[in-house]
């Protein structure tokens, strides 16, 4: 006998990530990464540190190719890092990036 229990859905980037790091690139390409908050799709929460982690990993990753990059809250629009050639610079003193 067939239950009817809803389905649970999966996590979607664009709609439940907590941040985003809009990354411009040497050769002149911006592209949004949004966070990965959760250990896989189908997980009861989201871990907000988790994310962060993995965008500042992938931001070193790019290295050099990557010009500038930032990272922001979605939920609130506010700045939380700042790279430059993959190395963090401090966002608040040196705000000419914008």
């Amino acid at each position: 006998m067939p239950t009817n229990t809803p389905k649970r859905k999966a996590w979607k980037l664009q709609r439940d990530s907590l941040s985003k790091a809009v990354v411009r690139f040497k050769d002149k390409n911006t592209r949004t990464f949004y966070s990965y908050d959760w250990k896989h799709r189908f997980s009861k929460t989201r871990d907000a540190k988790m994310g962060l982690a993995r965008l500042h990993k992938m931001i070193v990753i790019f290295g050099a190719s990557a010009g500038l990059a930032t990272i922001y809250d979605i939920a609130t629009g506010n700045k939380i890092a700042q790279y430059f050639e993959g190395d963090p610079v401090d966002h608040h003193e040196n705000d000419s990036f914008d």
